[in-house]
Parts: C-alpha cells; structure tokens; sequence
C-alpha cells in the first residue's frame, strides 16, 4: 500500500532519527522514516551505508566554532528525556580534553573560545599541564610542554547507536511509520512530492527532511543540483582492553591529542561495546592534508571504503600512537574500521531549505554525532513551520552547491 504522510525523513541515521522523534513528540503528526536498518555485517551489496555503526562518539564544548559549541551543549542537556523516554543509555559524562603543545596556536585559540563559552554558560573548566595530567592518570603519556583544558560538565562521548536506536524507539511507540528501504529520487508533485523508493513503491509526502549524509549527491533527491561536498575516507582502530584494565580507566575522557608535528589524534576512553568487550578507539585527523586520509569520489568508491577489511599505512600508524599515548597499557586485540566524511566548502554544516518544502541536513565534517540531536530539533521545528525556526542565524548553515 502507499504510505501517504505530512512529513517524511529520508535517511534513518543519526539526523534523520532524531528528526523524527522531535517531529513524533506532536502526536498529531502523520511521520515517516526512511532508510535501511544496520546490517549485520557490511557487504557490497548494500546500496549505503551509515556513519552511525559504531558505539563511542565524542561530545564536547570544546571548540573553535560557536554554532558547534551551542548545538553540542543543547543535544546534552535533552538527553535525559530521550534516555528516560527510550530506556537506552546515550550519553555518558566522561567530560573532554584537548592537549597539546605551549604555543600551539590552533590550540590557544581552541581554549580561548572554550574558556569563553564555559564563562557563558556557568560551566566549569580545568587548566591543564603535564603534572596535573599525569597525576590523575598515570598510565597516560601527554605531549611535552603540554597544556590543554579539561570540561566536565556536557562533555564525554555518546553511544551513536543507541542514539538512533532510542529516536526510533520512541519514534514509533508515537506511531512513525519505519520503511526499511532507500529513496533512489524525489519528485514534485500537486500536493507535496512523491519519494521513488528502490524497489519501484513510493510514498507520498506534504514535506521532506534530506539527512542522507555521504551519500546525499547519488541519488536524485536535489532537482538536478549537487552539494558542494568532499568525501573523505577515515580510519579508526580500536583497542580492546582487559576488564582488570577496563576498571580502572573507565574516568578517562575523551580527548583530542595534539603532537608537535601539527598531526592529532582523537581519543574515545575504554567503552563496553555489545559483544561484551572494553575498546579504546584511535582515530587520525580528520582533514585531507593527513596522508591516511582518503578522497572518495564515485558511490563505488564509498561503498568499497566502508567494506574495506585492512588498511596496513593506518594499522601501524595508529598503533604506533597508542604506544606513544598508553606504553604500559595490555592489548588484547585491535580492530580497524572505516566511515566517510562530509566536509562542506563553508567548513560548518548544510541546514536549510534547498526547496520549498524540503529541508535539508548535510556535511557534518567529521562532527554530526555531537550535534545531531539538536540538528533534528532545527530539522522538525523548520520543517513544520515552512521557514527557518531557530534562534541561530540561518546564514550560519548555508548550502552551497557545486557549479
């Protein structure tokens, strides 16, 4: 049968599924969610694939750009409904850090608007150096002449599924209609736009939410127009850790580890995932000047990218900065994974109106899971009030496309 609906999200990620929990909590609204659940396993087969097949995300209000601090800082203070709404775990306060080297100048500025926002907003913060780092955790090697900051409050890591998994599990206990299928084009019809699903079917929708991240230029879901995005390929490796281990690191925050050399890495503390084992995870920058980081162009080429099974330049490089960061910490095992990133031209993300009556989320450059939340808040607010409704300035947001 054709689901006919007020508004549907294509892309049941993590924008997309938060959207329609905002939009769920009006029992009024007829809602759908579009987009493929997580596969068992990655194949080839899979026509995409999503960011969001992982546990361990960094939150933080330690940042450089004010737009990411307040939308991170308003996706944890609603986190509490959605936990108690859900009965799943999503954010767990850890707090973050950011270190470095004395006269990094990327990393004074990084504090200077940390220290700023924290002053605003009544939160507390720690100076850092090298002693009081390695006094609270001494199995941890910090840069030399290192100094950083420390944000408890608002700060650590959510579970990226459990993120998706309780959007949706409210979602449709306030009746959102779930289709396990991928949108292939969006057309304008008389009374809102008809979505083309894969298998031939389609539904029929008064408005839409784009929030297909990578993989939003592949299909015809733009009239004709392309983002202006760039795709780049991004390895993790993750650490598995003892229980003996596990416990008595477990207070380590997440963390952005700078070296003298420009490079950083970026830190999630052990974290207990579904198979019952404890990781760290290791990830490298995130930008295309790091040589492990990889332009993707074609679907083709995502696709491959997120299936990869090794990557032998990242395995040893990333295992060489575990040693240098935790040298007495026991490995038990390690595991690399793969994920796409979507860097837009302003370097802040796409969210806005491309047509009337679609509402776009985009480009997350490598830092949606902190903000998605609030991001699907903007989503179902502006969605159903055909204009931007939302007390950050939509310039801040805008979509560029490719000429």
């Amino acid at each position: 049968a054709v689901v006919s609906t007020q508004s549907t999200g294509i892309g049941a990620g993590s924008i997309g599924s938060s959207a329609a929990y905002h939009l769920s909590c009006n029992t009024a609204l007829k809602v759908c969610l579009l987009g493929p659940v997580e596969p068992d396993s990655k194949s080839l087969s899979a026509e995409v694939f999503g960011c969001h097949y992982d546990e361990g995300r960094i939150t933080r209000v330690v940042s450089s750009i004010e737009t990411e601090q307040i939308l991170a800082y308003r996706s944890t203070l609603k986190y509490n409904k959605l936990e108690a709404e859900s009965g799943l775990k999503v954010f767990t306060e850890v707090g973050f850090a950011e270190v470095g080297v004395l006269g990094d100048k990327l990393l004074e500025g990084t504090n200077n608007m940390a220290d700023k926002f924290c002053e605003k907003n009544d939160i507390k913060y720690q100076v850092l150096d090298e002693s009081t780092i390695t006094a609270k955790y001494s199995y941890f090697v910090p840069p030399k002449n290192c100094t950083g900051r420390f944000v408890k409050q608002s700060n650590g890591y959510i579970s990226i599924r459990n993120l998706v998994k309780a959007c949706q599990t409210v979602s449709a206990e306030n009746n959102v209609v779930r289709r396990d299928a991928v949108a292939k084009s969006l057309i304008k019809s008389a009374d809102g736009f008809k979505i083309i699903l894969g298998d031939g079917t389609y539904i029929n929708s008064r408005k839409v939410i784009l929030a297909c991240g990578s993989f939003t230029n592949y299909f015809d879901l733009l009239q004709e127009k392309k983002l202006d995005l760039s795709l780049n390929g991004h390895t993790v490796m993750k650490f598995e850790i003892s229980n003996e281990d596990y416990k008595k690191m477990d207070d380590f925050p997440s963390m952005i580890y700078r070296f003298n050399t420009g490079e950083y890495v970026y830190i999630l503390p052990p974290i207990a995932y579904p198979n019952g084992k404890k990781y760290y995870k290791l990830g490298h920058s995130v930008y295309l000047l790091d040589p492990l980081t990889k332009r993707l162009n074609t679907l083709e080429e995502v696709k491959e990218w997120y299936c990869r099974s090794d990557y032998p330049e990242a395995r040893t490089h990333l295992q060489q900065k575990f040693s240098e960061i935790f040298p007495t910490v026991n490995v038990v095992t390690r595991e690399l994974d793969h994920c796409v990133m979507a860097m837009t031209a302003t370097g802040k993300q796409y969210i806005g109106f491309c047509q009337d009556g679609v509402f776009l989320a985009c480009g997350g450059n490598g830092k949606t899971a902190k903000m998605a939340f609030e991001i699907g808040y903007i989503c179902s607010k502006s969605v159903v009030a055909g204009k931007w409704d939302y007390d950050l300035d939509e310039n801040d947001f805008k979509i560029v496309y490719k000429s």
